[in-house]
């Protein structure tokens, strides 16, 4: 029934995007990842809530990884095409979303642009973010694959071109993006206006080097930030209400990444930094690396990841502590508790096998434990880890 649902949701799409069926073909594909997974150790926060590593507890899981997607897309001609891809996610009681809606027009031989729903080119693995059989792990390494969001409504511009014996391959976005994510336990909601950067990716036959720059104007609606954000500027304290939330303030990301690959050993890594200038919002510096060792259709890697966050100081610098006034001490109080909040420190070390049994599919088997060294509100004591089992395919 859901597979049926998401062939009808994508059919209806691609027919609407293409205006007339019977003047242009329809090309069809997709992928799919079957997922399972079982926390081998749980790690306890200081709230008494159990912390899940890649959302898998202590019962065998399907739902938290596994998903399907149909892509259509179809060449109008005069270098006019369209593509639209659905996708149903385990962990959205496969729910279908369109993941992406874009039309695109070739304007020379190596330039096109893209304009609807698009993916946002962060990471090296932006372009098949979610297409499981496109890398050796069962998903990419959170700490830096971890953004609460990979699209956003707007243009893409694309240029490739060739650098002596490298090629060389150019993105430039702009627009905007909305979601909604989860502050402290309570729902929120993000708003990146203004987005512009590119993404720049050279490589040879064994090696690709890639670097990202990307910023917007970041607004982040949580009820308790706005009342403690009203309550300090009601204060007179308005210069740290305003460092406090995050309203219009200049977000931004930076990425490094390499790969190299010769049939038989693989080595690939990624450096990122996230970072949202006066407010609560902390630092984000995360990096992974992996190494892989290829045996014919057999291959076994091993990747290290670590993330910090740092906290932004001097929120509530200038206002007196105790100060004599409950109200005035519980709000700086609660300032102090959502910086910390957002401050956290981990490593995680995944070993895994990928064999390719088909020329479509392959079987992975990965486990990572994930080790914490937290300041926030959130206190982690002790590791979590995780063992996953999949079958990717594309089709």
């Amino acid at each position: 029934m859901k597979k049926a649902l998401l062939a009808t949701a994508v059919a209806s799409m691609a027919t609407a995007l293409a205006v007339n069926v019977n003047a242009a073909d329809i090309r069809w594909n997709g992928f799919a990842s079957i997922t399972g997974g079982i926390s081998t150790s749980e790690a306890d926060r200081a709230d008494g809530e159990e912390l899940r590593l890649y959302g898998y507890d202590d019962d065998f899981d399907f739902r938290p990884e596994s998903k399907l997607a149909l892509q259509a897309s179809s060449n109008l001609g005069n270098g006019l095409s369209v593509t639209a891809q659905a996708i149903a996610r385990g962990a959205d009681d496969f729910n279908v979303d369109m993941e992406w809606a874009f039309v695109s027009y070739d304007f020379g031989e190596s330039s096109r642009i893209n304009v609807g729903k698009l993916r946002i080119p962060f990471y090296q693995y932006s372009d098949f973010l979610d297409v499981g059989y496109a890398y050796p792990w069962i998903r990419p390494p959170e700490s830096v694959y971890d953004l609460f969001f990979s699209t956003m409504e707007g243009a893409n511009l694309q240029f490739n071109g060739a650098m002596g014996s490298w090629d060389s391959g150019l993105q430039l976005v702009m627009g905007r993006t909305a979601n909604d994510l989860v502050i402290s336990g309570e729902e929120s909601n993000a708003d990146l206006r203004n987005l512009v950067g590119g993404a720049w990716t050279i490589n040879n036959d064994w090696l690709t080097l890639r670097a990202a720059y990307f910023q917007a104007d970041t607004t982040i609606e949580n009820t308790s930030l706005n009342a403690v954000e009203a309550g300090l500027i009601g204060a007179g304290f308005a210069d740290q209400g305003n460092s406090l939330a995050a309203r219009d303030d200049k977000g931004s990301f930076l990425g490094l990444g390499f790969k190299a690959d010769n049939g038989s050993w693989l080595l690939a890594g990624e450096v990122t930094q996230i970072k949202v200038e006066d407010s609560f919002v902390a630092d984000q510096d995360s990096a992974y690396i992996t190494i892989g060792k290829t045996f014919n259709d057999l291959m076994f890697h091993v990747t290290y990841e670590m993330q910090e966050d740092t906290r932004t100081d001097g929120i509530t610098d200038g206002i007196p502590f105790p100060s004599g006034n409950a109200g005035l001490d519980f709000l700086v109080g609660s300032a102090e508790a959502i910086a910390n909040s957002a401050e956290e420190k981990s490593n995680t070390i995944t070993v895994g096998m990928r064999y390719n049994f088909h020329p479509s599919a392959s079987f992975k088997i990965d486990y990572s434990q994930r080790s914490f060294d937290s300041a926030s509100t959130y206190d982690v004591d002790g590791d979590a880890s995780v063992v996953r089992f999949s079958i990717d395919s594309v089709f």
